[in-house]
């Protein structure tokens, strides 16, 4: 029997949606995940000429999706206390 793990599928299956705000090169994306909690993650170029719209998405999708790992692995562990206890 595998045993139960945070997978980077379980977590972006829990994703609702994912905003993206541009406040000059700064790059904010907020990832909404099903029950209605939320990630906001950042990116900026050191050097403003530097700045890239597509590669600021992926800096920020990273920094909120990073946060979603050590939150998923709490609820995993509390789960499974839960059926522990529960003899299951």
């Amino acid at each position: 029997m595998a045993h139960p793990r945070v997978t980077k599928e379980h977590i972006e299956a829990q994703i609702m949606t994912v905003d993206y705000i541009y406040e000059g090169q700064l790059t904010i994306c907020i990832i909404s995940m099903k029950n209605g909690f939320r990630l906001v993650g950042k990116s900026a170029p050191a050097d403003p000429a530097n700045f890239n719209a597509e590669v600021g998405q992926r800096y920020a999708y990273e920094d909120a999706f990073r946060q979603a790992w050590p939150l998923e692995g709490y609820l995993l562990c509390t789960v499974l206390q839960t059926q522990k206890e529960a003899g299951q």
